[in-house]
C-alpha cells in the first residue's frame, strides 16, 4: 500500500498577494449567511404553506443528506484545486437560494436544502485548504482567527440588517433575504475566481508526484495523527454546541430565567469573538498547537462546571454565574477553532490534503449533527446531566490530543538526534 508522505505545504506558499480577496470572500460569506440564517424557518412559514413540523424535518433531512459531501469533495480538490472548488460549491449555494424562492412543498425543499448543503460543505472544505495556500505555517492561526472574527462579525452585521428587513412586514421582505444571500454567492465565487490568487504548483491538476496517485481514503485513515484530530475535534464539536444549544433551554425551562437570557448571552459570546479572537490567537503564538487545544478543552470543561452548579445556585448568582460560564466557553472556542483547523492543515500531506482535510472536515460536521439530540436527551434526563457528561467529553478530547503531542516531541527527539 502507497505510503502518505508527511510533507507539508512550504513556507513560501504564504508569500503572494491576495490576503485582501480572501478576506473579502470570508467577510461577504459570513454575512450573506447571517443574514438568512437566523430567519431560515420564518422564511419557509411566511412564504409557503408547508407546516412547521414538515419544515423542520426537510431542513434536517438535507442537512443530514448532505454530510458525506466533504468525502466526495476531497478527491476534486486534490485534482482540480482549492479554488475551483470553492469557486463551484458557492454556485451551487445561489442554484440552492434561488431555489428556495420557488420552493413549494416539502420535497423541494428537501430537495433545495440538499443542494445548500452541498454547496456549503463542499465550499468550506475547500476554503479550508485555501487557508493553508495563503498562510505559511506559522501564519495560519492568526488566519484561521481572522476567519474567525469575519464570520463572526457577518453573522452579527447580518442578523442586524436581517431582523430591521423582516420587521418591516412587508411580502418582498422575507424573498429579499433569500435573495441578498444568494447573491453574496455570487459575490464570494466571483472574488475567488477572479481576485484570488493561488501559488502555481498548488494549481489544479492531477497529482504531482506520481507515487501518491494511487494514495485513497484508506492511505488517508491510516494515518494516527488524522484519526486523533478527528476524534479530538468531533468530542469538542459537541461541547462547542452547548452555547447554541444548550444554555438557552438549560436556563430558561430548568433555572427558571427570562427567555431573552440566551440570547443576551450569545450577543455577549459574539461580541467577545469579535473584539479578542485576534489578541488571543497573537498571546499564544509560539505555543505548541496541542498544547493550546488542551487548554481550550480545559476552559470549556470549567465553563460546564459553573452551569452545573448554578442548579444549587442562589436565584441572585445564575446570571453572573452564567455569563461568566459562557466567557470561558468563548474563551475555549477562541482558542480551539483556529489552532485545530491550522494544526490539521500543517499535517496534512500536501498531494492529498483535499482527502485529508475532507476527513477531518467531517468532524465539525458529525459533531454539528450529534449534538442536538445528544444534549436534547442528557437535559431530558434531569438539569444535573448534561454537565458531568460534558466535562467527562473535555478530558477525552485533551487526553487525545495529548498523544499527538506525544508523538510530535518524539520525532522532535529522534531528529535532533
Amino acid at each position: 500500500m502507497t505510503e502518505i508522505s508527511t510533507e507539508v505545504v512550504p513556507s513560501e506558499v504564504g508569500r503572494f498577494r491576495g490576503h485582501g480577496a480572501l478576506l473579502t470572500a470570508l467577510v461577504v460569506d459570513g454575512a450573506g449567511s447571517g443574514l438568512f440564517l437566523p430567519f431560515a424557518v420564518l422564511y419557509f412559514l411566511h412564504t409557503t404553506t408547508i407546516p412547521l413540523a414538515s419544515v423542520g424535518g426537510a431542513l434536517t433531512a438535507g442537512g443530514l443528506l448532505a454530510l458525506p459531501t466533504p468525502l466526495l469533495v476531497g478527491p476534486l480538490i486534490d485534482r482540480f484545486g482549492p479554488r475551483r472548488l470553492t469557486v463551484a460549491g458557492n454556485l451551487l449555494s445561489v442554484v440552492a437560494f434561488l431555489g428556495y424562492l420557488f420552493v413549494g412543498s416539502t420535497w423541494q425543499l428537501a430537495a433545495a436544502a440538499l443542494i445548500a448543503g452541498v454547496g456549503q460543505s463542499a465550499s468550506w472544505t475547500a476554503l479550508v485548504c485555501l487557508i493553508g495556500l495563503v498562510a505559511a505555517p506559522d501564519e495560519r492561526p492568526r488566519w484561521f482567527a481572522v476567519q474567525s472574527v469575519a464570520r463572526n462579525a457577518g453573522y452579527g452585521l447580518g442578523g442586524i440588517a436581517g431582523a430591521v428587513t423582516v420587521s418591516v412586514g412587508a411580502g418582498w421582505a422575507y424573498p429579499l433575504l433569500a435573495a441578498v444571500n444568494a447573491a453574496s454567492y455570487v459575490v464570494v465565487a466571483g472574488v475567488v475566481a477572479l481576485r484570488l490568487n493561488t501559488p502555481a504548483q498548488y494549481q489544479a491538476g492531477p497529482a504531482r508526484d506520481p507515487a501518491m496517485k494511487a494514495a485513497g481514503y484508506f492511505d488517508v485513515i491510516r494515518d494516527r495523527r488524522l484519526l486523533v484530530l478527528v476524534g479530538t475535534n468531533f468530542l469538542l464539536v459537541v461541547c462547542m454546541s452547548v452555547l447554541s444549544v444548550l444554555v438557552t433551554v438549560y436556563l430558561v425551562d430548568a433555572l427558571g430565567q427570562p427567555a431573552w437570557v440566551g440570547g443576551a448571552l450569545f450577543t455577549l459570546n459574539t461580541v467577545i469573538v469579535v473584539l479578542a479572537q485576534t489578541t488571543v490567537t497573537r498571546r499564544v503564538d509560539g505555543c505548541r498547537k496541542p498544547k493550546i487545544v488542551q487548554v481550550a478543552a480545559a476552559a470549556w470543561a470549567l465553563a460546564f462546571l459553573f452551569l452545573w452548579l448554578l442548579n444549587v445556585a442562589p436565584g441572585w448568582l445564575v446570571l453572573p454565574g452564567a455569563a461568566l460560564a459562557v466567557c470561558a466557553c468563548t474563551l475555549a472556542e477562541m482558542l480551539h477553532a483556529p489552532t485545530i483547523n491550522a494544526l490539521a492543515v500543517d499535517t496534512a500531506p500536501s498531494m492529498v490534503s483535499g482527502r485529508y482535510l475532507a476527513t477531518y472536515q467531517l468532524s465539525w460536521g458529525l459533531g454539528t449533527a450529534v449534538a442536538p439530540g445528544l444534549l436534547s436527551w442528557l437535559l431530558s434526563r434531569g438539569a444535573q446531566w448534561p454537565w458531568p457528561v460534558l466535562i467527562v467529553l473535555c478530558a477525552l478530547a485533551a487526553a487525545a490530543i495529548g498523544l499527538l503531542l506525544k508523538w510530535t516531541e518524539n520525532l522532535s527527539a529522534k531528529t535532533k538526534t
